[in-house]
């Protein structure tokens, strides 16, 4: 039986799992993340997300072309995302959203769940 996260120790779970997932696919292990739960909504902001590469870039004037991989990268790899979201809440991601910026190097990932199932109660 699959234990059923709440709390900090989903929030948590859900930080790690956007840190390993961008350590997998950015290939550097800097970033940080911390996640927030509001009903339906799930907000992960992530810090210190630049590859040295894209630090190069930023620093040569290049930002936009840094923001435009990694717009891209995301709608690539966005099944990855939502799948360790809907993995740690138990619920449907039903959207996903994916920004960033370059200065600073952040990223804020948001999905929106679908509603929890409803509990019959006893009468």
């Amino acid at each position: 039986m699959t234990q059923t996260l709440v709390g900090e120790q989903l929030t948590d779970a859900i930080s790690a799992a956007m840190v390993d997932l961008y350590a997998e696919f950015y290939e550097h292990d800097r970033t940080t993340a911390t996640t927030y739960i509001n009903d339906n909504v799930v907000v992960c902001v992530l810090e210190d997300i630049l590859t040295l590469g894209e630090a190069d870039q930023i620093s040569d004037g290049q930002s936009a072309e840094v923001i435009d991989g990694r717009v891209a990268f995301q709608e690539g790899i966005e099944d990855e995302f939502t799948a360790a979201v809907e993995r740690l809440t138990n619920r449907s991601v039903t959207a996903f959203l994916s920004a960033n910026q370059t200065t600073p190097g952040v990223a804020c990932e948001l999905f929106f769940l679908a509603a929890p199932p409803r509990i019959k109660i006893p009468v």
